[in-house]
């Protein structure tokens, strides 16, 4: 080690047992950090039992009041703690730099720091979240003032960051999330009929909120008129937004094919994906889009939205669709089910798409960001 420059404090507070979306990529990437030969000497803070158990002397367990599943009380304690509890504890270690997964950390940071930024979509859309916009509105501007630099995870998320909040002066840079190969590929076929008792279907994964675009997506699969296959949700049923699907289900007359899985087990989304004739992600917007990226390593052809950061991840690897268009995405559905030699090109483009991404190499650039700000 050279010193105390090389000492680092990683806030990965938004992190819990079951993580979704963030909350995965703080768990993947803390890991793909902690596993990279460096001089850095990294102190995680975290309420996740398993990032303990794997790293009992580099992470140190904050309060579960702190987890973002507990939803708004979860975040303002987290926000007390990052504002009290984590400016004292970085002295005390004599840490150079703070590194933030989420776009949260410390106001007046006693030490350098840098924030993650993966969308605007409190920005976008306020009215889906009514208490997380003036984190956005008020906090986020600070915070990216007094950063000494901001990892966006796409052009497009870095694009929206610098048009919402002007950020002149502070260093943006990209670096794409990953996934995990060594749960997500190609799987053995029986597992989810066997588990689940589903025949063909096509598959979504993700959250119900409405720029997700599920509705469009069920007018899609119920133009189809198919009796041989179920349309597969899988995700939170969130009482905010659920019973408006349902209900979208019912008015379709579509009870008896789509499926709502719930929360799916980790263990279960690869099979989830390996199986399933296509998946569906006509999404609104997307900071990132790891599900498609999931999928396609699982060698499932994709049917996306052309918008956002989705172009970004996707490449020429999927079919895709205009969002706002139900007929648009219904063909984009017809096309992959109807078309074997499409599919099967989908599929091999798909696998040489993900392997572009991962966390082993979305570790390293962060390390070479973090050598910039401490100018090593």
């Amino acid at each position: 080690m050279k010193g105390n420059k090389n000492r680092i404090v990683i806030n990965a507070t938004f992190g819990h047992e079951n993580p979704t979306g963030l909350g995965v990529y703080t768990h993947e990437l803390v890991l793909g950090l902690l596993k990279a030969e460096c001089d850095y000497d990294f102190t995680v803070y975290s309420s996740s039992p398993a990032l303990k158990k794997m790293y009992p002397e580099k992470v140190t367990r904050v309060s579960p009041l702190t987890s973002p599943a507990l939803g708004f009380a979860g975040h303002l304690v987290r926000v007390l703690w990052q504002q009290t509890m984590l400016p004292f504890k970085s002295r005390r270690q004599n840490a150079s730099l703070l590194y933030s997964t989420v776009p949260e950390g410390i106001l007046f940071s006693p030490l350098k720091q840098i924030i993650t930024m993966h969308d605007i979509l409190p920005m976008k859309y306020p009215e889906m979240y009514p208490r997380m916009k003036y984190h956005f509105y008020y906090t986020v501007p600070l915070l990216l003032k007094k950063s000494r630099a901001v990892i966006c995870t796409s052009e497009n998320t870095k694009k929206d960051v610098v048009a919402q909040y002007a950020v002149m002066d502070t260093p943006l840079y990209v670096v794409y999330e990953g996934f995990n190969g060594q749960r997500f590929f190609p799987r053995e076929k029986g597992v989810v009929q066997k588990r689940y008792g589903l025949g063909n279907y096509l598959l979504y994964i993700g959250d119900m909120r409405p720029y997700k675009n599920l509705e469009r997506s069920l007018d899609a699969f119920a133009r189809l008129n198919r009796t041989d296959l179920f349309f597969v949700i899988g995700g939170k049923k969130d009482p905010q937004f659920y019973p408006s699907i349902e209900k979208k289900v019912d008015r379709l007359l579509l009870k008896d094919k789509v499926i709502f899985l719930g929360y799916v087990p980790e263990e279960d989304l690869p099979h989830l994906y390996s199986e399933a004739e296509v998946f569906v992600f006509p999404s609104l917007y997307e900071g990132f889009g790891l599900p498609p990226l999931e999928a396609m390593a699982c060698g499932c052809p994709v049917v996306s939205s052309d918008s956002a950061s989705l172009p970004e991840v996707c490449g020429d690897a999927v079919r895709y669709v205009d969002p706002y268009d139900v007929e648009s995405i219904a063909q984009g559905m017809r096309d992959v089910l109807n078309d074997e030699v499409m599919k099967r090109s989908m599929i091999a483009k798909g696998f040489e798409r993900a392997k572009l991404f991962s966390w082993e190499r979305s570790a390293k650039e962060h390390l070479k960001i973090f050598e910039e700000c401490l100018g090593i």
